[in-house]
């Protein structure tokens, strides 16, 4: 569905100074009864000098942790990125964590997802599906980095490799920047697109 050199490589050391960074959880049940584990992936949106808006893939975490330690995690990636959009899937700890977030005041998207067939969300497979003109204009970006490479491969593989759990993140960020008009294809109307304030981070990783 999505090829892997698809994606654009970004070889410098640091990412470009990005305007909206949109972070996405993909959650497991406990570890110890599970096997699947829990994602994070960040993403940032950045303007070119030609004027034209690009992705690029800013960090990824994953693991085995229980609800504990997963909210931890949780905590310490949204203060490290401090993301402008924090999106959790509604599913196995999602729901608990999304109850947590929000005692604590800090607002989280969730995302429900309908199940179908082989276990494999047919909203996902379709919007997997509708995102790979993202990939095919050389919109996403990645560093060339061991963890990054591993992402690429698992998006490659999607829906049918092992885990999909980093892919499903990677699906949420950017149908959200999609939904809400921070990047758009050449077969897309013109739209009005607002101005974010320029933030600057480094690779985490």
């Amino acid at each position: 569905m999505i090829k892997r050199d698809w994606w654009k490589m970004w070889d410098k050391d640091t990412p470009p100074a990005v305007t909206f960074i949109i972070q996405a959880w993909d959650t497991a049940h406990e570890k110890k009864t599970r096997a699947d584990y829990s994602a994070c992936v960040t993403m940032g949106v950045w303007t070119t000098e030609d004027k034209e808006s690009r992705i690029i893939l800013l960090n990824c975490v994953r693991g085995q942790w229980e609800f504990p330690e997963l909210k931890v995690k949780v905590l310490e990636q949204w203060k490290e990125w401090e993301p402008d959009s924090l999106i959790v899937e509604k599913k196995a700890a999602g729901a608990p964590l999304i109850q947590e977030l929000r005692r604590m005041n800090i607002v989280v998207q969730e995302i429900s997802p309908s199940r179908k067939g082989l276990g494999v969300s047919n909203d996902k497979w379709a919007r997997m599906n509708s995102l790979s003109d993202l990939f095919a204009s050389g919109i996403v970006w990645a560093p060339d980095k061991r963890w990054a490479h591993e992402v690429i491969n698992e998006v490659a593989e999607f829906p049918f490799g092992v885990n999909d759990d980093r892919a499903d993140c990677v699906q949420m960020c950017l149908q959200r920047y999609r939904d809400g008009g921070f990047i758009r294809l050449p077969s897309d109307y013109e739209d009005n697109v607002e101005n974010f304030k320029a933030r600057q981070k480094a690779y985490y990783g």
